[in-house]
């Protein structure tokens, strides 16, 4: 008996289930909610929203973009010619001096001692020859004596030039006008020839050393203006080049050239890095897009324009370059809308709402 009332409820419960089965399959009340919930949410999610911008002719430059550094004007390494103790610094480290002041001294002693002693033998040597020639002249002696004294006067001469070319050797002086570095050496310090003591650099003006590749060698001449920018300051500086290499380097494949610029307040520092800006074209009318909105596929471009509602996709021809822009030659017009976002999910026909547009 408990066998059968047991088989009888398997036999209910299995029923009850078989037809709530057919119910939720049928298209009751559940599955329809759960289908309309799923139909409502596809559809919101296939509707991508995007950024957009207008493209609208503008002006366009065509630049090229290199770096490089800014150089004095004149640099040198004042070091000693003479072997010899330094007697006297007479300058002040950082200070700026004048072409031709003495800056140092080296022990001259003994030149000093020769070149005294050449004085009084070279006096005597142009006496003894007025008093000769007076006696050639009336024929007193001969030729060869006057001769013997001439030659004395001018070898002591010759001699009296070298001690002074030696003693300026001892003395360093300013090449030209700048502003002097900090000294290497002290007073007392002995130096031989090449021994360094200061550096003397001029920064007024300022040259603008940089290199560009070759296929833009065409570009860079005698008189082409550039800008360029550098680290601490802002806005743009104006340079003129005044001097090109007359060929290219095999080595780098790239063009070397040098501008001036006047930096007349002293306010840029040689050393420096900078970044140069050269226009190679000028365009006043060109259709452009931002670089981020163009997909490079299959040795093609392509962007994607937005037509009502909808992504559609836009084959175009590419121009000039810029670091933000791209000119657009062919697959576009004035008033496209295209899309600079959301690149990697789009398709074209795909639904799009604009979030933004510039």
């Amino acid at each position: 008996m408990t066998k059968k009332i047991i088989k009888r409820s398997i036999g209910v419960l299995l029923t009850i289930g078989v037809l709530l089965l057919l119910f939720f399959n049928k298209g009751g009340f559940f599955s329809r909610s759960a289908d309309r919930s799923a139909l409502t949410g596809t559809r919101q999610q296939a509707v991508l929203p995007v950024r957009a911008t207008v493209v609208y002719p503008e002006p366009m430059k065509d630049l090229i973009v290199v770096t490089g550094s800014l150089l004095p004007d004149e640099q040198v390494e004042l070091s000693a010619e003479a072997s010899g103790r330094i007697e006297t610094i007479y300058f002040e480290e950082g200070r700026p001096v004048k072409k031709g002041d003495l800056l140092v001294t080296i022990n001259n002693a003994d030149l000093q001692a020769q070149i005294s002693r050449n004085e009084y033998q070279l006096k005597l040597a142009k006496d003894r020859e007025a008093r000769q020639r007076i006696l050639f002249e009336r024929e007193a002696i001969s030729q060869q004596n006057y001769d013997q004294v001439v030659t004395e006067m001018n070898s002591l001469q010759a001699e009296a030039e070298l001690l002074q070319a030696q003693l300026d050797k001892t003395m360093i002086k300013a090449p030209f006008d700048g502003v002097l570095g900090l000294r290497l050496l002290s007073e007392g310090s002995y130096v031989s020839p090449g021994t360094k003591i200061v550096r003397l650099a001029r920064s007024m003006p300022l040259k603008i050393d940089f290199s560009v590749p070759e296929r833009y060698a065409s570009y860079i001449h005698i008189g082409t203006p550039l800008k360029f920018r550098v680290e601490n300051h802002t806005g743009n500086f104006d340079a003129v080049v005044y001097a090109v290499e007359p060929v290219i380097d095999p080595k780098s494949r790239s063009l070397n050239a040098r501008a001036l610029y006047p930096n007349e307040k002293g306010h840029l520092v040689p050393g420096t890095f900078a970044r140069i800006e050269i226009a190679a074209s000028n365009l006043l009318d060109a259709l452009q897009v931002p670089a981020e909105a163009i997909i490079p596929e299959m040795g093609t471009n392509k962007v994607f324009v937005y037509r009502n509602g909808l992504a559609q996709q836009m084959l175009i021809v590419a121009g000039l370059r810029t670091e933000s822009h791209v000119q657009i030659l062919e697959g576009l017009q004035a008033g496209d809308t295209v899309l600079t976002s959301g690149l990697l999910q789009l398709r074209s026909g795909m639904p799009v709402e604009l979030s933004q547009i510039r």
